[in-house]
């Protein structure tokens, strides 16, 4: 092998060594980018559950007042009707 090819072997592989280096570093970079973005839409999530758990216990309290006799006696007293004490 005489030394020019050598030389054009070596630059070739150092040319491939350096494009494979910089298209890994670049599969990296964006798989840190959609990392982040998925653990941010994760933290949005979560509190999202946690508002609608929020929601949910206060429509249960809600509902638990409304079924009460307390609230259907003052719903028939605002409505006309004649409650017996």
């Amino acid at each position: 092998m005489t030394e020019e090819k050598r030389n054009r072997l070596v630059a070739a592989i150092t040319v491939n060594v350096i494009l494979l280096v910089v298209i890994l570093a670049a599969v990296v970079i964006f798989q840190l980018a959609v990392i982040t973005s998925a653990s941010q839409q994760r933290t949005r999530m979560a509190e999202e559950i946690a508002e609608y758990d929020r929601l949910v216990k206060e429509g249960e309290s809600r509902l638990d007042w409304l079924k009460s006799n307390e609230n259907l006696r003052d719903l028939a007293v605002e409505y006309g009707y004649k409650v017996p004490q």
